[in-house]
């Protein structure tokens, strides 16, 4: 493939992508057939066609760089793109039913208004969904695809990482004239909305350096979703993310409080059943799920192992 004056390999290419999305050429390797060395040299073959490292290596361990990970998505994007192409021009790829199964704060705030858009790409495939638990370390026999918050082992799966989070306290604009202080006697007179036991707002307050503080009253929501929908309506401060919070923040009907900081959190991960593929119904939408969070721009890592 010639870009410019210059010829870029595809399988260079193609070794450069399983090698970021393994973050190792040995796996890497296995995955193409080939040898670890193999694959070393295209990659370095590579980096020498461009003029600019893809990676920094740390003995065996290799880590993208920002020119690598700006690399990799765009391969991955044209690959996903050619995919979906291929296996639209067969009618009988999409048949039938997939089962998907995902946690129900994304599928309200983020996937169900999206779906429409994949059905319409594949008009004889038809979805089955149900609600995939915050615990869930298997995927069940009746589905295809699982979205999971956090990765667990999943033997013999492929899991592929989706969306890291960054989270952040929002709140309703009432609340706050402009962005509030990072000042702990703000809550101490507030309300704190939790969607757990208390765990995550300890863990933000241990990332900014502060005392935890107890707040004039605590809310317990049952699920993100809820936590979000309170601090919309101004019961109080919840924690959010512009993936989960996005369309509320960039509506104006959530504001972010504190100042810019953010806590990485765990993210999210699209799992599959080993033996299914890229040209499978399941590999079409883990590879549409992929485009579409890179379009929000909220796709933080990608990858597979597995």
């Amino acid at each position: 493939m010639k870009i410019g004056d210059k010829w870029l390999s595809l399988n260079a290419l193609q070794s450069f992508e399983a090698a970021a999305r393994h973050q190792h050429m040995g796996h890497a390797a296995q995955e193409l057939g080939v040898t670890q060395s193999a694959v070393s040299h295209q990659v370095r073959a590579l980096e020498a066609t461009l003029g600019v490292r893809l990676f920094d290596r740390h003995g065996r361990r290799i880590e993208l760089n920002p020119a690598g990970e700006r690399l990799v998505r765009s391969i991955q994007s044209g690959f996903d793109d050619i995919t979906a192409t291929a296996l639209a021009l067969s009618a009988d790829a999409f048949s039938g039913t997939l089962s998907i199964a995902v946690p129900v704060s994304l599928m309200v705030e983020w996937l169900g208004p999206k779906l429409a858009d994949f059905l319409k790409r594949f008009p004889d495939l038809s979805l089955r969904c149900s609600y995939a638990e915050r615990t869930m370390s298997t995927l069940p026999a009746d589905v295809d695809l699982a979205i999971v918050f956090a990765a667990h082992s999943f033997a013999g799966h492929r899991v592929t990482p989706f969306i890291r989070t960054e989270i952040f306290p929002v709140c309703a604009p009432e609340l706050t004239r402009g962005p509030l202080p990072l000042d702990p006697s703000v809550l101490r007179k507030s309300t704190i909305i939790h969607e757990d036991g208390g765990d995550l707002w300890a863990r933000w307050f241990a990332s900014r350096g502060i005392e935890q503080v107890r707040p004039a009253r605590d809310v317990h929501a049952g699920s993100h979703h809820d936590a979000v929908a309170y601090a919309r309506e101004g019961v109080g401060f919840a924690l959010s993310d512009w993936f989960m919070g996005g369309r509320a923040l960039g509506s104006g009907a959530l504001v972010q409080a504190f100042g810019p900081g953010v806590m990485e959190y765990e993210g999210y991960y699209i799992v599959t059943r080993g033996a299914q593929t890229r040209d499978s119904a399941a590999g079409a939408l883990a590879a549409w799920l992929m485009r579409a969070a890179a379009q929000d721009d909220v796709s933080g890592i990608t990858g597979s192992k597995g």
